[in-house]
Formats: C-alpha cells, structure tokens, sequence
C-alpha cells in the first residue's frame, strides 16, 4: 500500500521518493522495465501495482540525478557512485583480460586466500539475473577432505555406469531418464572411461584438476536458473583472471551432481536446488606467452 508521508514522499515497502527532491525530469519512467512511474497533473506517481511488480532492478534509483529515489532493502553503505573518477577498462583492456583467459587443468597445491573468495563472489554477486530475482547460489569447497571425497564419488558414480553402458539393453533404458545435455557429456566420457580410470588409479585427477571448487546452483522453480548461474560463472573467470587465478568449466562434475545422488550429498547441494555451473578455481602451474587464435565469428546481419 503506497502511503503519502506529509504530503512529501512516496512510500510503499520497496521505495521511497523525496518529492522534494525530486525535479520533475522523468528520467525514472523511461529507465523503469515495467514503466510503473508517471506524471499525473505534473506530480510523480507510482503505480498501485508497483508494491507487487517492483523487481527492484534499481534502475529508477540509478539514473534519478538528484537522489530522490531510495531503495529501502538495501542499506545505503552498498551504494556505489559513479562519479567523474569512477574507473572503467577500456575496450581494449577488456579484450585483453578476455582473450587472454584460459581454461587451466593443472593448479597448483597451493590454496586460495578467503579474500581472493571473497572478490570472486563480489563478481557473481553483481551478475545479471532474469528478472533480477538474485536466486544463484554459491557453494565453495575448500576443505581438501571434502574435494578428495567430490573426486571419489564422481569415479564411483561412473564405474556404475560405464557397467550399464557395457549392456545396451540397459544403457538403452537408462538414455530416457536423463537429460539430452547430461546424456551428451556422460556418453562422450564412458567409452575412454577405462583408459581415464587407470589414471586416476595412479593419482591424475580429471574431474577437478587439483582446483577448489565453486558450485553455482539455484532452485528448481527459477525461471532463467542456467542462464543466471552461467552468466555468474562468466564474471567470475573473468574476475580470476585479473587477480592471477585460472578456472576450468566442469561439465561433467556439475552432471554428477545433478545425476548422482551421493556427489550432491557431499557438498550439501539441497534436493530441490539444480546446479547450472561448476568451476575449478586455482592458481595456474603454467605460464601462457600467446593467446591462440579463434574461427571467425558466425554472423548473420538482418
């Protein structure tokens, strides 16, 4: 319920405008996704239905030049100005930091400091979601107990399966009750399964590649679920890379979580959560002195 508090303000439970403060510019209806602010008779008004649509995106907090829109959920010490001094790369520093990433299957045993966690999840805290719902989840795992066992129960979980792959009858079967994009990673593993496995039986690690572990997940019910945990997933490599880390997409590791039962009990993923991205996190053991090329981009212009 909106409430006029002395005639100078607009208040209902997600913000609150200073119509004293406010100059009339009507950048908030146009910068607003679902367009619920406008003028009536020369005053700002919000729409009844802003207590139930407001997304709070903050665009309307953002782009106001006066500061007359606040968002009451969140506490004023997090917001951050851009003001002249505001830094940000250029294009060119950008595409360094791009191109220049690399996907790492060898890290060092040496662990990563919390605060270097901690600006990676600042990364993912700011990643764009679907209808800025904020429902990715973070799962960190550091304890060298904990990875050692998420390796193991992955191996187990495969050796199950590479038996049922052995017998097309129940591999048949079991192709219904999984995903395509999960059946696509399992099938192109199993038929090298054996050669990897005498691997790991002397110590190489494939599922992980000595890295810690950050597990992007979210429940079920959320509408763009793989589409928020892979853009979160997106800014953190990015961030790793500026601060001397390398990361590795775990395809495999996050369809074991999904798929394998006892994988998921290890790390604690909650039984209506779906992971959407994993990745192995670490300081490289290699030195990289050129980018590779890539195929040109296929484009179609309309």
């Amino acid at each position: 319920m909106f409430k006029l508090v002395e005639v100078h303000k607009i208040v209902n439970p997600k913000i609150e405008v200073d119509l004293d403060v406010c100059t009339k510019c009507k950048v908030c209806t146009r910068a607003c996704p679902l367009r619920l602010y406008y003028f009536r008779d020369d005053n700002l008004v919000m729409r009844r239905s802003t207590e139930i649509l407001c997304m709070e995106c903050g665009h309307c907090f953002a782009v106001c030049p006066v500061g007359a829109i606040k968002l009451k959920n969140y506490p004023a010490e997090e917001i951050i100005e851009i003001s002249e001094g505001f830094e940000i790369p250029s294009y060119k520093d950008l595409m360094n930091l791009i191109k220049s990433r690399r996907s790492i299957r060898n890290f060092k045993s040496e662990p990563i400091p919390e605060d270097l966690w901690n600006k990676l999840l600042e990364a993912g805290k700011y990643s764009p979601t679907g209808h800025n719902d904020q429902l990715v989840n973070f799962t960190i795992l550091r304890d060298p107990e904990l990875l050692k066992n998420f390796s193991n129960e992955i191996t187990k979980g495969l050796i199950k399966l590479s038996k049922i792959y052995a017998e097309r009858s129940k591999w048949k079967e079991f192709r219904k009750s999984i995903e395509k994009s999960s059946l696509k990673i399992i099938g192109g593993i199993l038929p090298n399964f054996s050669d990897m496995l005498k691997g790991i039986e002397r110590g190489e690690e494939f599922w992980r590649w000595n890295g810690e572990l950050i597990i992007i997940h979210a429940a079920k019910k959320t509408f763009t679920l793989i589409q928020d945990c892979s853009v979160a997933a997106s800014n953190i490599m990015l961030a790793a890379e500026s601060l001397g880390l390398g990361t590795c997409s775990l395809g495999i590791a996050t369809v074991a979580i999904n798929e394998f039962e006892n994988v998921a009990k290890v790390i604690q993923i909650p039984q209506n959560h779906v992971v959407g991205y994993t990745l192995a996190v670490g300081f490289p053991r290699v030195k990289y002195y050129r980018i590779p090329p890539r195929r040109s981009a296929k484009v179609k212009w309309l």
